[in-house]
């Protein structure tokens, strides 16, 4: 489960903060808008899976960006 947050579009970039699997530590990552590559990235304190929480976050605000829909403020998604 990942919780994504403080979801913001500035010019080309698109960023957020997220919490994996209900714990506080907050990572945030930027993502640009147009390749949908990863520009910047704090990882969560969370202890593991850092990289897939990540990806996961890079795809929910790939979906949001070509959704075409306003910009959610948060979301929450789970996967299995």
């Amino acid at each position: 489960m990942l919780k994504l947050f403080n979801i913001v579009m500035k010019d080309d970039e698109i960023s957020c903060d997220y919490t994996p699997e209900m714990s506080d530590k907050v990572g945030h990552v930027v993502v640009d808008t147009k390749s949908f590559e990863i520009k910047k990235v704090r990882f969560s304190d969370y202890e593991f899976g850092k990289k897939m929480y990540v990806s996961h976050v890079r795809s929910e605000l790939e979906k949001i960006l070509t959704s075409k829909a306003q910009i959610p403020n948060e979301i929450t998604t789970v996967w299995y």
